[in-house]
């Protein structure tokens, strides 16, 4: 079962550095999104950035923008793995 919440509350998204890089350097997402990556908490050897599910959903748009149209196989691959992570946390949760 999923979790319900509201739709101003954020969840945790676990990404890698290396990750969030690539998301600031490769993506057209707007800068409200990219300022939550640049501000996250650092988890261990994660950093944890706190979105709503509907930027969530935003961000995932532009990743796959780039996953698509991206010639180069080993970023393609990477972006794919970060469209993953966004999936896999926005199917956990249900707006009430």
């Amino acid at each position: 079962m999923n979790k319900a919440i509201e739709e101003h509350e954020k969840v945790p998204l676990l990404l890698s550095k290396d990750q969030i890089d690539l998301i600031i350097k490769h993506t057209f997402a707007e800068d409200d999104l990219l300022d939550a990556l640049q501000v996250a908490e650092v988890v261990g050897r994660r950093v944890k950035v706190l979105f709503t599910l509907h930027d969530l959903e935003d961000l995932n748009g532009h990743v796959a923008a780039v996953a698509n149209h991206c010639e180069d196989r080993k970023l393609q691959n990477q972006f794919d793995a970060i469209y993953d992570a966004i999936q896999k946390v926005e199917l956990k949760y249900d707006l009430r």
